[in-house]
């Protein structure tokens, strides 16, 4: 859910906005990137997306999948939205299926801390100060989570929670999913129905 460029085409993967319409669209995405609006590390072959929004109702029946993975997604959506995701999640997962959620850690964020400009960038998820195309792009940082309110927020919607780390878990295809970029900054965490 919300896997971005990062997809596998042997999972269902599921993105909203821009940037998944654009993966769709290459010549129209080459152009945007060639104009500067969108960084060249855009410019790959996407998995195959499905065009959906994970605030709605999922396009899956109930107790119909095995696995759900959502990796920098849920801190876009403020936490009345994240539980609403979650709760639609368990709905599809079939009994004992697992998600596995990664979220930038406050906590590791605020003990990386350098400077004002580069804690922000990663806290808002871009740089907030400066007027640039990515923002049409990319929907910023609503609601950040340490081990402590991740934890929180997935017991309340699953029967089990485990704190993971980075390529560690009960969970298939983990060394792709899984991303070296957010390794340094992330938690891990999977819920089991």
């Amino acid at each position: 859910m919300g896997c971005g460029p990062s997809g596998i085409n042997w999972w269902v993967n599921f993105d909203w906005g821009i940037l998944p319409l654009l993966s769709k669209i290459k010549w129209l995405r080459k152009i945007v990137i060639n104009l500067g609006m969108l960084s060249k590390c855009y410019d790959i072959d996407w998995a195959d997306i499905n065009l959906v929004n994970i605030t709605r109702r999922l396009p899956l029946k109930d107790n119909s999948v095995d696995y759900v993975y959502c990796s920098h997604v849920l801190e876009h959506f403020d936490k009345k939205t994240a539980i609403l995701i979650l709760k639609d999640i368990s709905r599809v997962l079939k009994k004992r299926g697992v998600v596995r959620i990664v979220l930038p850690d406050l906590k590791l964020l605020i003990d990386q801390y350098k400077s004002a400009d580069e804690f922000n960038r990663d806290y808002f998820g871009y740089d907030k100060d400066k007027y640039d195309w990515k923002r049409i792009f990319i929907r910023g940082h609503e609601w950040m989570y340490d081990k402590k309110s991740a934890f929180q927020l997935l017991s309340g919607v699953f029967g089990k929670v485990v704190m993971s780390e980075y390529k560690d878990g009960n969970f298939p295809d983990i060394e792709q999913l899984d991303l070296q970029e957010h390794s340094n900054h992330s938690l891990y965490i999977e819920g089991v129905k």
